[in-house]
């Protein structure tokens, strides 16, 4: 089988090379996945130049969701069948014609869902549940911020935080990105790129304060963020996007110091928390929640509670243009590589 192998780090056109390997065998709680599609994440950009801590010793493959057909089911594995269409978180491993998951990270889909979509519920909707649903609970008419609406974790948000009723203020980098949040019901859509977003929340909120913050960028916007909760606020960190950014060791300092620093102390009387979300933690360490969290997504995808929005699709041989996409941000919703 065909695995693409991350073999340095630095610029796409450089970093992958495409390798013939050994088709794996399944163990006892796994399945074999042949994949048809799998997703870009921002995580593999960041791993691709070496600032994701939890990628593996180089070579390796990257990957962290993908849609395909079951191949071969381990003898414990009762709830899926070979030949079953799914859709599967994978630790790692995801860049091939193969992969074996954990059949807990296993969950059927129907055969007409699109491979944009199936991919996205597999790590941006599971992420965007688990911050909205789990990690904390938004409630009918909290005023939510959401950093990078239109992204893929930015479009889970908004659709789920739609279907709990909230006010939602969303931020993009374009215009045309405002008229794609303005589709998908934002009330208050942003170009940071034109318009200072905490001046345009002033103008929205008045001098009420914000309930929430999903945060997918990190640096400053965490600490702006805080200053934009009132008590019982939230927010929620899950990607550190801005530390792309930055050229160097110096450059990646300033960025992790523009976080802030927040003692618990000041926390408590403020009554307000920040909340890390980090998707392969819970399936490592929890996956009875990962399993109940992709089932539920995709049970409100098959419901059409929720709905493919945007997205793009690449061939294998134009994987560097799609992580050069993905960096750049100028997608809207889910990349996938198509076999």
């Amino acid at each position: 089988m065909k695995s693409i192998y991350l073999t340095r780090f630095g610029k796409p056109e450089q970093a992958f090379e495409i390798r013939e390997t050994k088709t794996p065998v399944c163990k006892n709680d796994e399945v074999l996945i042949k994949v048809d599609a799998f997703g870009l994440n921002f995580a593999d950009v960041m791993a691709r130049k070496g600032l994701y801590n939890d990628c593996p010793p180089l070579p390796c493959v990257l990957g962290y969701d993908v849609v395909g057909r079951i191949e071969a089911i381990g003898k414990n594995v009762s709830v899926i069948n070979v030949n079953d269409r799914v859709i599967s978180l994978t630790r790692f491993g995801g860049y091939a014609e193969y992969v074996i998951a954990d059949a807990r990270a296993v969950v059927k889909i129907s055969e007409d869902m699109s491979a944009t979509f199936a991919a996205s519920l597999a790590t941006q909707y599971c992420t965007a549940y688990f911050a909205a649903m789990e990690a904390t609970k938004i409630s009918e008419g909290e005023i939510v911020l959401v950093h990078a609406a239109a992204g893929g974790v930015g479009t889970a948000l908004v659709q789920l935080l739609k279907l709990r009723k909230a006010i939602i203020i969303g931020t993009c980098s374009s215009d045309e990105k405002v008229n794609y949040l303005r589709t998908l019901g934002v009330q208050h859509p942003i170009n940071y790129k034109t318009s200072d977003y905490k001046i345009e929340i002033k103008k929205i909120i008045g001098d009420k304060k914000l309930d929430a913050v999903f945060d997918s960028l990190g640096g400053k916007y965490i600490r702006d963020g805080m200053k934009l909760l009132g008590p019982c606020g939230r927010m929620i960190c899950f990607g550190g996007a801005e530390l792309n950014s930055s050229k160097n060791i110096f450059s990646r300092w300033r960025k992790i110091i523009q976080f802030g620093f927040y003692h618990p102390g000041i926390m408590m009387m403020q009554s307000k928390a920040i909340i890390g979300v980090n998707m392969l933690k819970v399936g490592d360490n929890k996956p009875q929640i990962l399993k109940r969290v992709l089932t539920e997504v995709v049970s409100l995808a098959e419901k059409g509670l929720i709905k493919p929005a945007g997205g793009k699709e690449f061939a294998v041989a134009d994987l560097a243009s799609a992580h050069n996409a993905l960096e750049s941000r100028t997608t809207i919703g889910k990349i996938v590589v198509k076999w």
